[in-house]
């Protein structure tokens, strides 16, 4: 009995140390695995958190960071008509001068717009016997003179129908003529001779308007 059982012993133990070798080589080899992998979660670890804090943190900070000029797009326009100046429409008046006297003094010849108050003048010189407007915008003036040395609200001369029906004693009418101005065409015949109206202010001839009266 004790030769069968010292073998089987033998051969237990023979089979019990072939056993617990590989067992031992496979703990061994986990332990290692889990080394390895706890290490390599670790060095991971380090790596992402060393991202996120140069995420957080930013390396250099500028107190005033330069910023882009703003650039701006030109709109073109489309295709819009252009405006074309539109040229307005003259024409020409003329006439003779005259006083109640042996010279002509200098006068200031205005022609006045009936329907918009404006009004155009220009300046003659002594023994000035004749006066035109080259350019007077088409439409209704009356034409007046007046005196420049001695200005007067009293005594100054009108192109009026005592003008038009011949200086006589027998025309009492001194109301103003209306002067048609044409386009490209020019009034002749309107003389600013009638030095005789009686209180002209009174009759609705205007003052001189390049003076100040106040």
């Amino acid at each position: 009995m004790k030769r069968i059982l010292l073998p089987m012993i033998i051969l237990l133990l023979t089979l019990s140390a072939c056993v617990t070798t590989p067992n031992t080589d496979v703990e061994a080899e986990l332990r290692a695995t889990l080394v390895a992998v706890n290490v390599q979660a670790t060095v991971q670890a380090e790596q992402i958190a060393s991202l996120q804090t140069q995420v957080v943190q930013p390396t250099a900070t500028c107190p005033i960071c330069p910023t882009s000029d703003p650039t701006s797009t030109p709109i073109l326009p489309t295709d819009t008509p252009v405006p074309t100046a539109t040229v307005q429409a003259t024409g020409s008046v003329s006439g003779r001068l005259g006083y109640p006297s042996e010279m002509v003094p200098p006068l200031r010849v205005v022609a006045f717009n009936t329907l918009t108050g404006e009004y155009y003048w220009q300046n003659t010189v002594l023994n000035q016997m004749n006066y035109r407007f080259e350019a007077l915008p088409v439409g209704t003036y009356h034409v007046l003179a007046y005196l420049i040395d001695n200005p007067s609200r009293t005594f100054y001369a009108a192109y009026s129908n005592f003008v038009t029906c011949g200086y006589l004693e027998s025309c009492t009418d001194h109301t103003l003529v209306t002067v048609e101005v044409k386009a490209g065409m020019e009034t002749t015949n309107v003389d600013p001779n009638d030095w005789y109206g009686v209180e002209p202010e009174s009759l609705g001839w205007p003052l001189d308007p390049t003076i100040n009266w106040n």
